[in-house]
């Protein structure tokens, strides 16, 4: 048995009365465990397992399999992301992002700092588009797929006095003219520029950060392409995250209109 602290990443109905919980933890990294009843209401895990709870778990630890979750503590139930509709399909996706790109007992202090960061972002966030760029942006760089955004990928010139910018999804950069790889997407001056400032721009100063919609369009293009050239299958909780916010925007336009 040993204790760990995690974040709940997503569960599953297991038989009649069971979870399957995946965790990913400081401690030990991705886990696959398993809270038996606590599909029941007066389950004493009910509530540790539910999403995107931070908690403290103990877990068996077998040679193989699952890891039996005996019981825990909540250190933050992160309620307010799974009652929000935009926020819970926000924090869907980025958890998604997450476990789809890392391996299972793997480790990252980093990894785990991201997950922490990106909860407390999505539940302050007033630009949720805005965010979750700026996340994976950043998840990017901690997973080691940072994008080059100042030189060629692939002979190193200098492109910051470019303006013909052409970014290579499967290169993970820009490449000049003599090296385009046949996958690029333009891309603005501007967009590069926000991408660059990713990097030293703090979470909080994301609020001041105005977009109108083409650049967030272009943003939005540029870093789907970077993630889907690096994970195999596009994440189905990206395509839920763009029918919701699709339907808040359209409902408040109805309501400027009004």
């Amino acid at each position: 048995m040993f204790w760990c602290q995690g974040i709940v990443i997503k569960t599953k109905p297991m038989k009649e009365a069971d979870r399957i919980v995946v965790l990913y933890t400081k401690e030990r990294g991705k886990l696959g465990t398993v809270a038996k009843g606590s599909r029941r209401p007066n389950n004493r895990l009910a509530s540790l397992v539910q999403p995107f709870t931070k908690g403290r778990f103990l877990l068996s630890d077998p040679t193989s399999g699952l890891k039996d979750i005996s019981q825990g503590i909540i250190i933050e139930s992160n309620q307010d992301l799974r009652e929000d509709l935009l926020k819970l399909a926000a924090t869907n996706y980025f958890l998604e992002l997450v476990d789809s790109s890392v391996e299972t007992e793997d480790p990252d202090l980093e990894v785990y700092q991201s997950l922490l960061l990106g909860l407390k972002l999505i539940k302050l966030a007033t630009d949720l588009e805005l965010s979750l760029r700026y996340l994976e942006y950043r998840l990017l760089s901690v997973l080691g797929w940072n994008l080059q955004m100042q030189n060629c990928t692939s002979c190193g010139k200098d492109l910051m006095k470019e303006d013909d910018l052409k970014f290579s999804p499967v290169q993970g950069g820009l490449t000049c003219v003599e090296c385009r790889f046949g996958d690029e997407i333009s891309l603005s001056v501007k967009t590069r520029a926000v991408l660059l400032s990713f990097d030293r721009l703090q979470p909080k100063a994301l609020i001041k950060l105005k977009l109108d919609k083409k650049d967030k369009d272009e943003l939005e293009k540029i870093l789907r392409n970077a993630w889907d050239a690096r994970i195999e299958k596009k994440p189905k909780t990206y395509l839920f995250w763009k029918e919701v916010s699709s339907l808040e925007n359209s409902n408040s336009g109805k309501d400027l209109q009004a």
